[in-house]
C-alpha cells in the first residue's frame, strides 16, 4: 500500500477557489480528464450544503502490455462531494471504478480557508493506493508505478485549478470593466 499526502495554499479565497473546482474539467493541464458527468445532485435547503455524486472519465497514458492485458486505457472513478457555505468548506472523496479488483485508489480532499490567511484557501489532499494482493509479485511494482503517476497528475491538477482561476479572475475584471462608466 502506497499512501501520498500533500498541501497546497492557492492565493484565492474559498468562493473562487470552490467555483473554480467546479469549472475545472476541461483544461488543457489535465487532457487525461475526458468527461465529467453529474449522477446526482442535492441542495440541503436548511443548511444550504450542496452534495454531489460525480462519474469522471479518465484515459490515462498506460503501458501497452497492460492495456493489451485489461482491455483499454479509459477508466471511471467515482466521486462524491460535499459543499458547505456556512462552514466554508469542499470535501471530495473519490474512488476509482474500473480495475479496482486489481489496484483500489481512494482519494480525499478538503478546500478550506487558510487559518495564516482566511484570504487564501487551504488544500488538503491524500490518497491511497493498493494494489490486489493476487498480484503480490507485481504489487509493489504496480502500486509505484501508480504512485508515480498518481503525483504527477495532482501536481497537473494544481495548475489546471490555477489556470482556471486566472480564467475567472479575467472574467470577473473584464466584468467589472464593462460594467464601468467610460471617461
Amino acid at each position: 500500500m502506497r499512501l501520498f499526502e500533500a498541501t497546497h495554499v492557492f492565493k484565492h479565497d474559498w468562493g473562487t477557489v470552490s467555483l473554480a473546482n467546479w469549472r475545472k474539467y476541461p483544461n488543457d493541464k489535465t487532457p487525461h480528464v475526458r468527461h465529467v458527468e453529474i449522477l446526482n445532485q442535492d441542495l440541503d435547503p436548511e443548511t444550504g450544503v450542496l452534495r454531489t455524486e460525480r462519474l469522471i472519465m479518465v484515459r490515462q497514458n498506460v503501458p501497452t502490455l497492460l492495456r493489451k492485458l485489461f482491455g483499454g486505457d479509459t477508466s471511471y472513478v467515482l466521486e462524491y462531494s460535499e459543499a458547505d457555505p456556512r462552514e466554508r468548506t469542499l470535501t471530495m472523496q473519490s474512488q476509482n471504478m474500473t480495475y479496482s479488483n486489481l489496484l483500489s485508489v481512494g482519494e480525499h480532499i478538503v478546500y478550506k480557508p487558510d487559518p495564516e490567511n482566511p484570504g487564501h484557501t487551504l488544500f488538503i489532499q491524500s490518497a491511497q493506493l493498493k494494489a490486489c494482493s493476487a498480484m503480490y509479485r507485481l504489487a509493489n511494482k504496480v502500486e509505484d508505478m501508480c504512485f508515480n503517476r498518481f503525483c504527477d497528475n495532482a501536481d497537473i491538477g494544481k495548475l489546471g485549478l490555477e489556470q482556471v482561476l486566472s480564467k475567472i479572475l479575467a472574467e470577473r475584471q473584464a466584468q467589472s470593466s464593462a460594467a464601468s462608466p467610460s471617461a
